[in-house]
């Protein structure tokens, strides 16, 4: 660690201090942790109510102060508690970004149950698995995950709760909280208590269910804070004015969330770490540039993070300069890489030091490296430095040694705020898990200053605009079409989406395939975003290395000669 970031790290952390740190022992091993971080989620809610009456949430016309939905919180809680809901029992959210995302969310969390985070992209089918794998006992959905849902759960006992629409025969989200008290519940919660279960996929044909304890997201949030205190620490001008009152920001601090609340990123990053700064986070319906560049310049937007892309269509936009963005002053990114171009335009379209980008998993809450402004344009294909004090980030090489700067390895991240394990995964997270460090499956390497730099991936897994897409998920699915006898899927670049998702399939002899077929049966069992843009039809068998597995990477290969071939602005390559 450089001198000045040590005295800064020393400085900001010390006995006493906001960010004080101590020594925990977390399941066996020893990690740093915050002395003052809130002991569970309900007693981070509770710090909101210090900012009872600033607007919390705005959903389109409505506008929730932290009192407000603290209040709707609390009836859910109370319903919840009236259902038999007890610490450790798991309960489901399959919903868009509404305002009863975040109540649920809340009151499932506020009494010591599990919150599980369910993709809404996912089918009627992921659902389905989601539900079983989880054991969860009620499940809040708004009406298209109903409608995925329907005919689909017989034979189980689980209640479901309509949002924003009202079914026959099942509990609208009106009748559930409508009477209940204001008074939240409060039932004892441990900080390594059980909180949430965030669905994520990898390598495996099935997501696997991430399990996270209360100490690990609060040490997250609080991680975020004292990197920011420690890079104030750092300048010359904030050290100056050490024991002056902050001056007042010209506008109040308010984020719009572009990303679901399922991702780790729009749940933790932008929701959670709200409560303590008392920020307003501005959600939409679905991402829409337009929409986008209208809420920041009504609602005085001062942070903007999501998808690298997002923010690149951001400043893209031909109508941009019609709409006041003074307000704005950063907007970044993370869940996939964003391009060294790309850093630049932000800089010029917003601001000077407006850039930024990070790195994380599900699996470390979102929190590992961060960088920007100067240092991000600077160093435009890192993802940035540790966040001191709480992560440690390191390269292994194959032989199981630590690598040395510049060297190659695989990443992995240590620190308090990393999952406790997969949800019935054990071997999984095993695996995964070695003495509090996880492995992140992505390679890369160190510079002599810490800067990580991330040149490729380990698992077989793709990232399209953010969505994590492993590719035997999709090729199990593939596989079951009665006319196909092989298939390999892989990501190829995209310019607006970082990847997108390619396949190369072998049909049965004697029978026909087209691309279209490939899709349309793709489409009817996974998710939208997980169907292939590219598919190609061969009558061959796929080549294989000498192990027999699958060439992947020569596949992919001749696939970026075949679309370097097809004429500009074509989205997919057809058959071959």
């Amino acid at each position: 660690m450089q001198p000045e970031l040590a005295a800064a790290v020393a400085q900001v952390t010390a006995a006493g201090q906001p960010y004080e740190t101590r020594v925990e022992r977390i399941r066996g091993v020893d990690f740093t942790a915050f002395a003052n971080a809130p002991e569970n989620l309900r007693v981070l809610y509770e710090s909101g109510l210090a900012h009872a009456d600033k607007d919390f949430y705005v959903y389109q016309d409505e506008r929730f102060t932290y009192q407000r939905m603290w209040d709707v919180a609390a009836r859910c809680a109370n319903r919840l508690c009236e259902r038999g809901i007890k610490p450790g029992d798991r309960v489901g959210i399959a919903l868009r970004n509404y305002p009863e995302w975040i109540a649920a969310f809340m009151g499932i969390t506020a009494i010591g149950a599990v919150a599980v985070a369910m993709n809404a992209w996912w089918s009627g089918e992921e659902l389905l698995y989601g539900i079983d794998d989880s054991g969860m006992r009620l499940l809040f959905t708004d009406v298209e995950r109903t409608e995925r849902l329907v005919g689909r759960l017989a034979d189980r006992t689980l209640e479901l709760v309509t949002v924003r629409h009202q079914r026959p025969g099942m509990t609208s989200w009106e009748e559930f909280v409508g009477g209940a008290p204001t008074r939240m519940p409060t039932p004892p919660i441990q900080a390594e208590d059980n909180a949430t279960i965030l669905y994520t996929s990898g390598s495996t044909a099935h997501p696997k269910g991430v399990l996270s304890t209360h100490r690990a997201i609060t040490n997250a949030l609080l991680g975020w804070e004292c990197g920011g205190a420690i890079a104030m620490a750092m300048n010359p001008q904030w050290a100056a004015a050490v024991g002056r009152s902050a001056p007042t920001p010209e506008h109040p601090p308010a984020v719009i969330l572009t990303v679901p609340l399922f991702h780790v990123t729009g749940l933790v990053v932008q929701m959670l770490s709200s409560f303590r700064r008392g920020r307003k986070v501005v959600g939409m319906y679905k991402w829409n540039a337009e929409e986008a560049l209208k809420i920041i310049e009504a609602e005085r937007i001062t942070e903007f993070n999501g998808v690298p892309t997002m923010a690149w269509e951001l400043v893209q936009s031909p109508n941009r300069g019609k709409y006041d963005l003074s307000s704005l002053k950063s907007a970044g990114g993370g869940g996939a890489p964003m391009a060294p171009e790309h850093a630049r335009q932000i800089d010029k379209a917003i601001g000077e030091g407006a850039p930024g980008t990070g790195w994380g998993m599900t699996e470390t809450q979102g929190l590992a490296t961060t960088i920007g402004g100067a240092a991000f344009l600077a160093r435009p294909r890192s993802c940035g430095r540790a966040v001191p004090p709480l992560v440690r980030v390191k390269a292994v090489k194959g032989d199981g040694t630590d690598a040395a700067p510049g060297e190659t390895g695989e990443l992995r991240i240590w620190g308090a705020m990393n999952f406790s394990g997969y949800w019935n995964k054990p071997d999984a997270t095993r695996s995964s898990l070695t003495d509090g460090w996880v492995h992140t499956g992505d390679v890369g390497h160190l510079d002599e200053d810490g800067y990580v730099f991330i040149t490729d991936r380990e698992k077989d897994m793709v990232i399209r605009g953010g969505e994590n897409i492993g590719c035997q998920e999709v090729e199990a699915v593939l596989y079951e079409h009665p006319k196909v006898i092989e298939a390999a899927v892989f990501g190829v670049p995209d310019q607006r989406l970082g990847e997108t998702l390619a396949a190369v399939v072998v049909a049965r002899r004697n029978e026909t395939l087209t691309d279209d077929d490939v899709r349309a049966f793709a489409a009817e069992r996974i998710a939208k975003f997980k169907v292939p843009d590219h598919v190609w039809i061969r009558a061959e068998r796929l080549p294989r290395i000498a192990s027999e597995k699958i060439f992947k990477r020569g596949l992919r290969e001749e696939a970026l000669r075949l679309l370097a071939a097809e004429p500009a602005g074509s989205r997919r390559p057809g058959t071959a």
